[in-house]
Formats: structure tokens, sequence, C-alpha cells
């Protein structure tokens, strides 16, 4: 087979034609600053856990593999994780005032410095207090779930959908 007509099967034409949007995809990344950094090394890790949903055996398993990812980091990394609730999921917090099991891993969790954050709107919207909610305090109120998790997200937080 000559030169010519390698060059012209459709094989070659496709392998250059993903390599260009390769190369054009990495320049756009890099462009607009999409390409993520890793942290520097005595920067935390900061993680959200985001629960939206009123779910008991969702909320315990999610709270599992929460701690599961405290047991599975590095001890020498630092981390910083919230749970951020709103809407159905600030059942968590209600449920946690009369199920053990839930209470005594939410307890256990703040033990190891994880944050559970509340949704003000959702509280207002549902007549709920703090005292409904099982230890909330008022700086764990903020005044919107969803303007809070992307603020969080916007500071490096890494989003987790149990």
């Amino acid at each position: 087979m000559n030169r010519d007509k390698r060059v012209l099967r459709p094989g070659w034409f496709l392998a250059g034609a993903f390599l260009l949007m390769l190369v054009a995809g990495g320049a756009t990344a890099l462009l607009f600053g999409t390409i993520a950094e890793a942290p520097a090394a005595d920067e935390p890790l900061r993680v959200v856990y985001h629960i939206n949903t009123d779910d008991p055996e969702l909320h315990l398993n999610a709270l599992r593999n929460l701690q599961n990812h405290i047991d599975g980091t590095p001890a020498d990394a630092a981390l910083e994780i919230k749970v951020l609730t709103h809407g159905s999921g600030i059942s968590l917090l209600q449920h946690a005032r009369t199920d053990p099991d839930l209470r005594s891993t939410v307890n256990t969790l703040k033990l190891q410095d994880v944050r559970f954050l509340v949704c003000g709107n959702t509280m207002e919207s549902r007549g709920l207090e703090r005292a409904d909610l099982h230890e909330v305090a008022e700086k764990d109120v903020v005044s919107s779930g969803l303007v809070e998790l992307t603020r969080l997200q916007r500071a490096g937080y890494t989003y987790i959908k149990p």
C-alpha cells in the first residue's frame, strides 16, 4: 500500500481529530483555570457531605461512610468535614434526638471535629427551633443551605452526596 492511501484512511483522520480535541480541551482548561491544583501539604482536606433526604437508613449509612473517610485518611493529614443538612435532610438531626444509634454516631463524629450545619430557611419553613434538633448550636445554623453549599465548594470543599 502506498503512503498516500494510508493518509486517507478514516482511522488516521479520527486519531488526529481526537488529538486535536485533547489539546484544545487542555488549553481551555488552563485558560479558564478549571484544572484543580492539589492542596498544599499543610492545607487540610476539606469535604462537605450533603444530606437533603428524610431516610434514616441513608443517614446512618452516610455517617458510617463519613467515619470510614476519617479512618482511611492518613494520620498526618488534616481534615475539615462538614455535614450540610437542608430540606428533608434536616430530619437527620430530628431523628438523632430519639434514635440512640444515630445520636451516638453523630456525637462520635462531632468529637472528631465534624461540624453539622443546618439550613435556617428549612427550620423556618417547618416551624422548627434549634431545640427540636440534636445539639444544634446557633453557629451551626446557616441562613440558606444551598448558598452555604455553594460557598463551601467555592472555598475548596469536595462535595459528597451520599
